[in-house]
């Protein structure tokens, strides 16, 4: 679903929404998250992500531009009458009650009558039962972030927000939210929009993805088109690219057989290339250089050619020769990727 007018599309839909607070402006900024679909907002520290979602959930600066969900205009409505869930990064949960007051809280406040009956359902759903008469204080990272999204669940809403649900987890408990929340998107046919402060997140939910970065938009798409074709390095960094190069580091290296390879795949904001796309060999076909360092686990390696530093992947079943030594390296061209992000402009933060 495009981005577009409020008109009789079902979802979240931004159109031209823009803020202006304390001096930061973000915006304008447009995407659509379909029902049972997630978005994430991804970008670095400072990007407008979190004041993005407290501008939906009417916690923050009233802005320009419409906000619409399932086809209602959401800009004058106050948080209550918007019909939003909303976790945000420190969770909100209170701590002088127990997990299942904690549930019903919102229900009650809207005096629903089968307050205590909806919390139980979704503590169960969610997997919270053993400490549902327990304090917050009692619960693990990933207990309170259960709580949390039950409690944003449980009051029926048409659209989640979450502030970065997975960042305060360890891996495991990491991959447990995912896939209970992969589980109810699958039961609950509502969009989710969330920040994602890194990309295993983006790319273990999201369906499409916004990059801001200072407070601009810089893409709005399939997380997989965005992989593919990282509009600039921040972007490429953040989605894993072992090596960004700007087009300035490549015009300045040596113009070795290397260096012009890379130029000739570069955009204007650069080159973003996989270490995979870089094998490194003691001897044989490839362009020569010197094995700088390795490390202790894998087949990650850093080497320098045409003076450049860039990190490769030793070749399956070889044994490289001792660091300091000579080694070749094979380019594979179809896994370069040109950066068109402009150089000066949002490409180089992160």
């Amino acid at each position: 679903m495009e981005a577009g007018g409020g008109g009789n599309l079902t979802g979240l839909v931004l159109t031209g929404v823009e803020v202006q607070q304390n001096g930061f402006h973000l915006g304008p900024v447009s995407l659509a998250v379909a029902p049972g679909s997630v978005g994430a907002l991804i970008g670095p520290n400072g990007a407008g992500k979190t004041t993005l979602l407290r501008v939906i959930a009417g916690f923050g600066p009233r802005p320009a531009g419409e906000l619409a969900l399932d086809g209602e205009r959401l800009n004058d409505l106050p948080p209550e009458r918007r019909g939003i869930g909303w976790v945000p990064a420190g969770l909100g949960l209170l701590a002088h009650r127990r997990v299942e007051e904690n549930v019903r809280y919102g229900l009650q406040l809207r005096g629903d009558p089968d307050a205590r009956a909806k919390a139980s359902s979704w503590i169960l759903r969610l997997g919270l039962e053993r400490v549902a008469r327990e304090y917050p204080t009692r619960l693990s990272t990933g207990e309170r972030q259960r709580t949390a999204i039950a409690r944003a669940l449980a009051v029926e809403p048409r659209l989640l927000l979450l502030d970065e649900p997975t960042s305060a987890l360890d891996a495991n408990a990491r991959e447990e939210l995912i896939r209970t929340l992969r589980e109810l998107l699958a039961a609950e046919s509502i969009p989710m929009l969330l920040v994602a402060h890194d990309a295993v997140t983006a790319v273990s939910l999201a369906d499409r993805v916004h990059l801001l970065h200072g407070g601009r938009s810089r893409f709005d798409g399939p997380l997989a088109e965005l992989e593919d074709r990282p509009v600039d390095r921040f972007a490429a960094r953040f989605l894993g690219y072992e090596n960004v190069l700007s087009a300035e580091e490549l015009a300045a290296a040596p113009s070795g057989p290397l260096a012009l390879r890379l130029r000739a795949a570069s955009g204007p904001g650069g080159l973003a290339a996989p270490a995979h796309a870089l094998i490194v060999r003691p001897s044989g076909p490839g362009v020569e250089g010197k094995l700088l360092a390795r490390r202790a686990r894998g087949r990650t390696v850093l080497v320098e050619i045409d003076g450049l530093r860039l990190l490769g992947q030793a070749e399956r079943g070889s044994s490289l020769p001792p660091v300091g030594s000579g080694v070749v390296v094979e380019v594979r061209e179809e896994e370069l990727r040109g950066i068109p992000g402009e150089v000066g402009t949002v490409a180089d933060a992160s």
